[in-house]
């Protein structure tokens, strides 16, 4: 029998690797090898109040890999849609103890500890996995800026009031910023940060 060519193996081989590698993660549920994620910026020490009115410091959050937005109350355009996704995610890694949530308002004159109550219940929200944070005006303005390296504008004259970046942002347990994600704009974002938050969970440390 005559022996197949190794150009038609080779091009056997590239057009089922991506069939493959779903398949593996499909019935592993585990991201293959790859390179480590990029180091952004590391996040600076902050310390906030959140929905039960406990305070929560980045120190509370050593250890976990956490996912950061930014968000208000009232906000009648992205923030809806990134609580969506937030709310499928906890319930997705519900049974995965390293990973928490974390969404900070720009609008902390309004939203009070009760209003992001109201507003967590409203998406699900475990309070022990998903924070809710609010603070002074100022800080909360200087650690998006200078911290999470996002925008955060109060917008006078616009609809929504605030203008706000409506990327997540997603860190690991040393408070390293290790992703931005639009999820919201790019569905294909929603699985790079699902994929990358399975990389940071197996990912050992640096040697």
């Amino acid at each position: 029998m005559k022996k197949p060519s190794a150009g038609l193996v080779a091009a056997a081989i590239i057009l089922l690797a991506p069939f493959g590698f779903w398949i593996y993660y499909d019935i592993y549920k585990t991201p293959m090898l790859s390179p480590r994620l990029k180091e952004f910026y590391q996040v600076p020490f902050f310390k906030l109040a959140n929905q039960l009115g406990d305070t929560v410091t980045s120190d509370d959050l050593k250890g976990y890999v956490y996912v950061t937005d930014f968000f208000f109350a009232s906000c009648p355009g992205v923030c809806p849609k990134l609580s969506t996704h937030l709310s499928k995610m906890q319930e997705n890694f519900k049974d995965e103890q390293r990973i928490k949530f974390v969404s900070i308002t720009v609008d902390p004159m309004r939203d009070s500890v009760a209003a992001l109550k109201a507003y967590s219940e409203k998406y699900k929200a475990v309070d022990t996995k998903w924070y809710f944070l609010t603070g002074v005006k100022d800080t909360i303005y200087n650690l998006a800026e200078k911290g999470f390296k996002v925008p955060v504008v109060e917008d006078v004259n616009g609809e929504e009031e605030f203008t706000h970046t409506d990327r997540m942002v997603l860190v690991d347990g040393t408070g390293m910023i290790r992703g931005y994600y639009n999820v919201v704009e790019d569905t294909a974002m929603v699985d790079s940060l699902y994929n990358d938050i399975e990389r940071l969970l197996i990912e050992k440390p640096k040697s």
